[in-house]
This record gives structure tokens, sequence and C-alpha cells, in this order.
């Protein structure tokens, strides 16, 4: 395996690391203290890096599970409702399309500013936006079914043909 020297915190990381060595699965409490260490490493470019290969991850994992999860400015109470229409505007107005259809890291940003309480996540906005969404075409099902079933049972057709 390559190491590469970072000289500024005198630790050699692993410039690769392999994925038999990753740790899967959920975040530990350890894991999570340890990522909030982001504190230490927030002015350099790499801190990502630097984290993941402390907890054996990868930058990717380390840096979703402090953005969506960690980070002490994120609001985690439920959508108000003024934010979940300005969503569904967001998604559903032609007006937005080009600018913010399923682009949940814009929608977040749009829906944080001039927030008081903290920012909203883009995992919040599509978590929300994905569950109306399968709401929807259930009951859309649902009514489907029920014409179908009423159909059924009245046999429509030879009413119909009488």
């Amino acid at each position: 395996m390559k190491i590469r020297c970072n000289t500024t915190i005198q630790k050699c990381l692993p410039a690769i690391i392999s994925r038999s060595k990753r740790t899967p699965g959920l975040y530990t409490f350890e894991e999570a203290q340890l990522i909030k260490l982001y504190n230490q490493y927030s002015d350099r470019t790499d801190k990502w890096k630097i984290i993941a290969a402390k907890l054996n991850r990868t930058h990717q994992s380390v840096r979703g599970q402090y953005v969506n999860h960690l980070d002490e400015t994120i609001d985690k109470s439920e959508l108000t409702k003024e934010e979940k229409l300005k969503i569904d505007d967001l998604q559903t107005n032609p007006r937005h399309h080009n600018k913010y259809y399923k682009k949940w890291s814009e929608i977040a940003k749009k829906l944080s500013e001039n927030r008081k309480q903290g920012r909203r996540t883009e995992l919040q906005v599509k978590n929300y936006w994905n569950s109306k969404e399968r709401s929807q075409k259930r009951k859309s099902k649902s009514e489907e079914k029920s014409y179908e079933r009423i159909s059924k049972i009245m046999n429509i057709n030879y009413i119909m043909d009488c």
C-alpha cells in the first residue's frame, strides 16, 4: 500500500484505503465523536480524506455523515408547512424546473436562507419529496383498484350492452 506523508499534521496517511479495510455499516457513537473533530481540520481542503483515513471509511461517507447528520447547524425539526409548500412549488412549477428540479442541495440552500433555527439538509428535502411522491402513487393505485373492483361487481359492460 502506498503511503503519503502529510508534513503539516506530521502523520502518514494511506493514499489508498482498500475496500476490505473499510468499516461497513452504521456509524458508531465513537466514530460520530471523531467526525466532530471536523473542527480540528476545518481549514484544510483535504479534511474529509484525513478524517476518513482515521475512521477507515471513504471521504464521501464521512462527509455525508457530518453534513447530513452531525453538523450542529442542522435544524432537525419537522419541515414546516411553508417549507413543504416551497419545495412543492420548486419541484412542480415550470418556472423553476431548470434551476431546481430534483436539485436537492439548491433547494436546501433556498430553504435555509434567512432561517434563524438552522439549515435544512438536502437529505431532508429529498426524503420529504420522495415520501410525498410514494404516497401519491399509492393513493392513485388504490383509486384504480377500487374502480376495477366496482366495475367487476357491477359488470358495467353487461349493463352498457342492454
